[in-house]
């Protein structure tokens, strides 16, 4: 016997102390009275040949007050990954040899709950059925159950004697949950019968047997097992759960891409290196005139680059609108040297079939409370007129054959898809981590939905005709950003770098070229404004560099302070 003490596994030790219930949390025991006092405990259990372990409890006690409760658990903790499930049966209880008075058995979480009437000095009989005691280890065939146990009070002196057939040794644990102390004693008696004694267990604490059985022994294994929930375990890192994750994860991201390729590419590839530099210049009879490529105008350019309509693309527009003389731009004075500068909007005319769907829209919406407006007042107003604009510039980017379906859509589309594989591996992941090991092949559900969605930004494909729009369109940033109206006569130049000016906004030379402007500016007078743009008094032309720039940072930046532009 003590040999095989000796071999016992220090994860069966834990089990026999009854360890602790699943998920680590202790099973509530029976709520008592402190002056409630158990003077004997006396414990006889058999095992059947089905590997039934019954079960009959004597306890003499003097009760203060008028319940009586214990706790039997049905789950203990049996190694580091497993807990031990068993199921117990047909409990009855007698006081004083008559039915228990108000006797309930009662499911709690993990156990049983037994509750009946006494009050003074009663002998209280419990007699119970356990099945799945009978378990094959690597010492044998075992037998096992924590038999006492569920009493908040403490127990002076336990006996207990099983009767186990072919039963070869025996090892008994007692203390409380965790404890590793033996028992007092335990022996093998006759016919194969253990005799086991237990002086002082503690309330809360529990006596567990622990009996090996021979060769000979005709008993199944009937023994349940539950592998118990940990975060670590439900997120598991080894060479399944990470082979079937990438597996996931390269197909969704793999998905993506391919649909990318197929279904979200320009018709035509523009390389970094398309698009070589275009002089935006037409020669005519009047001398050189400013001629965007195929006619594109401001907001467009914006919108067919990079697939959105947003600040930038309405703030070009305006710029362009007032370049072609439907409003004009008006700097406000200073109301101190440091004080902001300000302007003030004035619609010269309200435009007619010449203007785009979108350039209406966008004059309606700035001018709808009046032909004159201020910059600093217009935003609050103008943000919840500005849908209409936006969606004017996507359905005309359509009508000019540029896409084949609106971006926005097209991307709002794909974002949707990748959310809802998003969410469904987030459900997945929650499925998952509570009754598998593979969590980690949801979360990479979850990466390829995100994968999906991110790829969907870039998924708005432009037909051939706009691919060749964006590289010329290349070519003309190219020109922005390297040359210089310098080599234009001097009569043409202000004209034709106004012309250049609501481009250079949109493709982020906005400086550069209002300098242009200010470069035009051949004398130290004054300057009444320039038809499309004009200062207050004393204003000078070349201060113009600044007020623009400043003009497009304070128009756009009333526009998004609410992110209304956003897709």
């Amino acid at each position: 016997m003590s040999l095989k003490r000796r071999l016992l596994p220090a994860a069966l030790l834990v089990f026999f102390t009854g360890g602790v219930v699943a998920l680590g949390a202790t099973l509530p025991s029976a709520a008592a009275t402190t002056d409630d006092k158990i003077t004997s405990y006396v414990a006889e259990a058999s095992l059947n040949s089905d590997g039934v372990l019954k079960v009959k409890e004597t306890v003499e006690l003097t009760a203060a007050g008028d319940t009586v409760r214990r706790t039997l658990q049905t789950r203990v903790r049996s190694d580091s990954d497993q807990d031990r499930i068993y199921d117990i049966r047909n409990i009855s209880a007698t006081v004083n040899g008559r039915p228990a008075d108000g006797f309930v058995n009662s499911g709690v979480e993990n156990g049983r709950e037994l509750s009946l009437r006494a009050t003074g000095q009663v002998k209280i009989v419990y007699n119970y059925e356990v099945d799945n005691v009978v378990a094959d280890s690597t010492e044998g065939r075992e037998v096992s159950w924590p038999i006492e146990q569920g009493f908040s009070i403490p127990i002076p002196r336990a006996t207990v004697s099983a009767t186990i057939p072919f039963a070869t040794w025996v090892t008994c644990l007692s203390g409380r949950p965790g404890s590793s102390m033996p028992c007092t004693s335990s022996q093998l008696g006759e016919s194969a019968a253990l005799e086991i004694e237990q002086n002082a267990i503690p309330a809360g604490g529990r006596l567990s047997f622990l009996a090996g059985l021979s060769d000979q022994a005709t008993v199944k294994p009937n023994a349940e097992f539950a592998t118990r929930w940990s975060l670590g375990r439900a997120f598991t890192v080894d060479a399944a759960t990470i082979g079937l994750s990438v597996l996931v994860l390269g197909l969704g991201i793999l998905g993506a891409v391919a649909l990318w390729f197929f279904r979200g590419r320009d018709a035509i590839r523009v390389g970094p290196s398309a698009g070589a530099s275009e002089r935006p210049v037409l020669d005519g009879a009047d001398g050189p005139q400013f001629a965007a490529p195929d006619g594109i105008r401001p907001g467009q350019v914006g919108t067919v680059v990079d697939e959105t309509a947003d600040v930038v693309d309405i703030t070009a527009t305006l710029l362009d609108l007032a370049v072609r003389n439907y409003l004009t731009i008006v700097e406000l004075p200073r109301e101190s040297q440091f004080g902001r500068l300000d302007w003030q909007l004035q619609q010269l005319n309200e435009g007619g079939p010449e203007l785009l769907p979108y350039e209406k829209a966008l004059l309606e919406a700035v001018f709808a409370d009046g032909e004159a407006v201020t910059v600093s007042a217009l935003g609050p107003a103008l943000r919840p007129r500005l849908g209409l604009v936006r969606e004017q510039l996507y359905a005309d980017v359509v009508t000019q054959g540029w896409f084949a379906s609106r971006p926005d859509v097209v991307r709002n589309r794909w974002t949707t898809a990748g959310l809802v594989l998003a969410g469904a591996g987030v459900v997945l992941t929650v499925v998952l981590a509570i009754v598998t090991k593979f969590g980690l092949v949801g979360f990479a559900l979850m990466l390829a939905g995100v994968a999906l969605a991110l790829v969907g930004q870039v998924a708005p494909a432009r037909t051939a005709r706009g691919a060749a729009v964006l590289g010329r369109v290349a070519g003309l940033q190219r020109y922005l950003a390297e040359e210089t109206s310098a080599d234009l006569p001097q009569s043409h130049r202000l004209e034709f770098a106004s012309r250049c000016l609501p481009y250079a906004a949109v493709l982020g030379q906005t400086h550069k070229w209002a300098l242009e402007i200010a470069a035009t500016d051949d004398d130290d007078d004054p300057d009444a404004g320039i038809g499309w743009y004009s200062g207050p008094e004393n204003w000078h032309l070349s201060d113009i560099g600044e007020s623009l720039s400043n003009f497009v940072t304070s128009f756009g930046g009333s526009l998004s302070t609410r992110r209304l532009l956003a897709d």
